[in-house]
């Protein structure tokens, strides 16, 4: 798309500009410092989807590049607004999301506005990335350089826009925008690829754990014919849940999700390379899979991301599919000493957990929902106790349909955001949210965006009335938890309240009161599954980890 043409204010000159730089979605809370970028961009062919919350609106926004790879913007009043960002926005930058923020900014000087705030310094504090509309003659190269930068640095970046700049005559830029430098791949060092094929090769149980930059570098199915080269099992961090599916050497996620076979495999491992993971915690268990003899070996293209574990012997700074691809070449027809074979796989069902009358025990609805739900589907899961039982008991198609919102800042009250962003980006696959009761009623406003906007979204309410992880970690503290427990809250009729269909189940037999919906989507459901309250995930000693 051009833009053409210099008799127009600095507002429209940016909404036009991200329309040219190929922004095609924009969520956001509209007020007056953000109205006339917004209504431009949207002018210049992108869709709309008005949020009540400015915290949904990144999560949308957020939600939107994790399920399809595409950036999105997020546009915002100056002040309050912005601030309203805040927790999501924190996620965002952790989770390496590129979005662009438009926010307004009051004018220059304007120190005695109310709407006055450092907004460059808060936004840095949370991890993203400032930038200025800084006059009217370097708004269109402003805005493109926030589109740049959100993509090349993969971080959401705030472009903050001065009422007096967006008011002033601008010019836009003649001809298309320039907003992608070609960005070649980082390639590992021969030497040090013919060492760490060596290594590999010599590995007697060497692990493959894939990581978010795994998944975005393409590194899919290099990783796997590597793990076959080499007899080495596959393992993912929670974010890139899905990314071997079907694969007869992935023993799925690893860290606070793992399943015995995961456990054993990465307790046992002598050797592992980490492919674009972090190594955080999480995944590693707060370092439990970690013996005295493990070799950890990390490629990452981001310099930053390197190291950060203690347990990390080298570190590579080069692109995950690049890196593999280089090892296939350098291992070659040569053997391996790997003694893993594939991972066996129990096809007896678990016998279903009992639990307190008039509640579901989280495990088994789980399961029975993995029955009655279609395979393409993009699951958004908020945060709390409940997030195992989601997290490992419901398959996703791919990582792309694995929405985790507490992954990197472990917040709670994004997922209705989140599941509205996946539910607009990715209509061919049903939404499903799981939440719990503190979670979905701390963003209950965006039920309403759900209902307005209407696609086919089920919401399942992991609903113990209480915020069930701080319940957990001080039961035997002897007192005080009437401070996270609450009396409960009719959910469903709530829901219906705002449009929605809704029921509640105390037991997996009422689901069938949802039977045609089931069996044909329409619309949004909401399940206020009453959860027995004393039911505790195994992963339950990592919520407070590092705390």
């Amino acid at each position: 798309m051009d833009v053409t043409g210099n008799d127009t204010d600095g507002a429209q000159v940016v909404g036009a500009t991200l329309a040219a730089c190929g922004i095609d979605t924009v969520f956001g809370v509209v007020g007056s410092g953000n109205f006339v970028a917004t209504d431009a961009l949207v002018r210049g062919g992108a869709r709309f989807a008005g949020a009540r919350h400015e915290a949904g609106a990144l999560a949308m926004a957020d939600a939107h590049w994790r399920t399809t790879g595409r950036i999105a913007a997020c546009s915002v009043h100056q002040g309050p607004g912005l601030t309203n960002t805040m927790t999501a926005l924190a996620e965002a930058a952790k989770s390496r999301s590129p979005l662009v923020v438009l926010a307004g900014a009051t004018s220059a000087g304007m120190t005695r506005s109310n709407f006055y705030l450092d907004q460059a310094a808060l936004v840095t504090a949370a991890g993203g990335i400032a930038e200025h509309l800084h006059g009217p003659g370097t708004v269109a190269a402003d805005t493109a350089r926030a589109c740049r930068r959100a993509l090349d640095e993969h971080r959401p970046v705030v472009l903050n826009m001065p009422l007096d700049v967006q008011a002033s005559a601008a010019f836009a830029p003649q001809g298309p925008v320039a907003i992608l430098r070609p960005a070649g791949r980082p390639q590992p060092a021969a030497h040090v690829v013919a060492q760490l094929a060596e290594d590999l090769l010599s590995a007697r149980r060497p692990v493959l754990l894939a990581g978010r930059g795994a998944w975005l570098s393409g590194a899919r199915d290099s990783a796997a014919a590597l793990a076959d080269r080499i007899g080495a099992r596959l393992a993912t961090t929670a974010v890139v849940k899905g990314m071997f599916t079907g694969h007869p050497r992935d023993v799925g996620i690893a860290g606070g999700f793992s399943t015995a076979t995961a456990v054993e495999t990465l307790e046992s491992a002598d050797l592992v390379l980490a492919l674009g993971a972090t190594l955080t915690t999480w995944t590693t268990r707060d370092d439990t899979i970690f013996g005295e003899k493990t070799a950890v070996v990390q490629v990452d293209r981001e310099h930053s991301a390197l190291g950060r574990n203690e347990h990390v012997g080298v570190g590579i700074a080069a692109d995950a599919d690049a890196t593999v691809r280089a090892l296939l070449a350098e291992v070659g027809d040569r053997r391996s000493a790997s003694e893993f074979g594939p991972v066996e796989r129990s096809a007896a069902p678990a016998a279903p957990p009992p639990s307190t009358p008039g509640t579901c025990h989280p495990a088994d609805i789980t399961a029975r929902l993995e029955e009655l739900l279609p395979a393409e589907r993009s699951v958004v899961v908020d945060g709390g106790h409940f997030i195992g039982w989601p997290a490992m008991g419901w398959s996703v198609p791919d990582p792309a349909g694995f929405v985790f919102t507490s992954a990197g800042f472990q917040s709670i009250g994004l997922g209705l955001g989140a599941a509205v962003g996946a539910a607009v980006a990715r209509p061919d696959r049903l939404t499903v949210l799981a939440t719990g009761d503190g979670g979905f009623l701390m963003a209950v406003s965006e039920l309403e965006t759900l209902v307005r906007l209407d696609p086919d979204v089920l919401v399942v309410v992991y609903d113990d009335h209480a915020y069930g992880a701080e319940v957990h970690h001080f039961l035997h503290h002897g007192s005080g938890l009437d401070l996270v427990r609450f009396p409960q809250t009719d959910i469903a009729g709530l829901a219906r309240g705002a449009g929605a269909r809704a029921v509640t189940v105390r037991d997996r037999c009422d689901l069938a009161q949802a039977a045609d919906w089931f069996a044909e989507p329409r619309g949004v459901l909401v399940l206020d599954v009453r959860i027995d309250p004393t039911a505790v995930g195994p992963w339950a000693e990592q919520d407070f980890a590092g705390h």
